[in-house]
């Protein structure tokens, strides 16, 4: 047998990479960093040439303060070209401001500037930290991180941006003061129509932040007021716990990748959804979820010896049949 010949590739499993990449985001999210890092590490190795995987990697460095390597990968990124351009390179730069590398945050901005690249929406924010960087090799400025000028600036910090440059600014706005983007957060999680990933982030921030007031926050025609200092995390939840207990109980032993399959839909809908709870029965979502993924890929929940519960909660189930393909068409943000 030839271990060494470059014939011998790695076969992953269909839809791997992407799996890895959806699970990331939802720990990501949750604030299990070495998690979060541990899979999008995986992702990037399968697939370096993904600039979403990749960008998504260095953030989770970067929030892991493992600033080393997301430097690095920050610089393959850059180097081929891969992901948003000018993401990586604020990414990069804030990632320098962290290891008090200023003298590459000059060079590397001065040299966008001199070459007419920085967009106009752009040439404020990347103007702050040249100056700064300049002022802390004058000795000037102290070089401590908390005095770093962030990415985000102004009261407004949404209005306008799409789905991935609102993820990125919310996922830094766990670190920063929130109380001058208070009214537009707020705002956000009162719009019905607002994203529901996003609305979930804003929650999370508040929570983090231990924001003690009480919020109102509308999602899939449900209206909940709650105070989120007092909220438990995503999935930390008491209703969560007990949904994926019960669909480990309809699996069991029988078929570990279909018990990952349902956990992980289930799990990616609790985040759309939080804080907001369903309002069904925990053992009528976990079948319901069960049913779901089964004839997602043609089995008939039958075969699983299924019928009596099926038909004990036959119109509840259509119910959540329904509920679950609205949360299906719900796109999740592109890092």
């Amino acid at each position: 047998m030839n271990k060494g010949s470059k014939d011998n590739k790695i076969v992953y499993f269909p839809q791997l990479k992407e799996r890895l990449f959806e699970k990331g985001i939802d720990l990501l999210q949750s604030s299990h960093l070495d998690q979060a890092v541990h899979l999008f590490e995986q992702a990037y190795e399968m697939e370096p040439s993904d600039g979403e995987v990749g960008s998504a990697l260095v953030l989770a460095l970067y929030e892991n303060k493992q600033y080393g390597r997301a430097k690095e990968i920050c610089k393959e990124l850059l180097l081929e070209g891969q992901g948003d351009y000018f993401k990586v390179v604020e990414l990069y730069l804030m990632i320098l401001i962290q290891l008090n590398e200023h003298k590459e945050v000059v060079n590397t901005i001065s040299a966008l500037f001199d070459e007419k690249e920085v967009p106009f929406e752009k040439e404020e924010h990347f103007g702050k930290l040249l100056s700064f960087s300049k002022r802390v090799l004058e000795g000037k400025e102290a070089p401590a991180p908390e005095q770093t000028p962030g990415p985000i600036e102004g009261d407004k910090v949404l209005e306008g941006k799409d789905l991935q440059e609102q993820t990125f600014i919310l996922a830094d706005l766990v670190n920063r003061n929130v109380r001058p983007y208070l009214p537009e957060l707020l705002a956000v999680l009162r719009d019905g129509e607002a994203h529901p990933f996003i609305q979930t982030m804003i929650v999370n921030v508040l929570r983090e932040h231990g924001f003690n007031e009480e919020v109102q926050v509308k999602k899939f025609g449900k209206d909940l007021t709650c105070t989120p200092a007092s909220l438990e995390e995503v999935f930390q939840t008491a209703f969560y716990f007990d949904v994926v207990k019960r669909i480990e109980d309809l699996i069991a032993q029988r078929n570990p990748t279909l018990l990952e399959q349902v956990t992980e839909t289930f799990t990616r809908h609790s985040f759309l959804l939080y804080p907001i709870e369903p309002g069904w029965k925990a053992e009528q979502m976990a079948l319901a979820y069960l049913i779901y993924v089964l004839e997602l890929y043609g089995e008939n929940p039958a075969a699983m010896g299924l019928e009596g519960e099926i038909q004990d909660h036959e119109g509840v189930l259509k119910s959540i049949e329904t509920f679950i393909h609205d949360l299906e068409r719900v796109t999740s943000p592109v890092l």
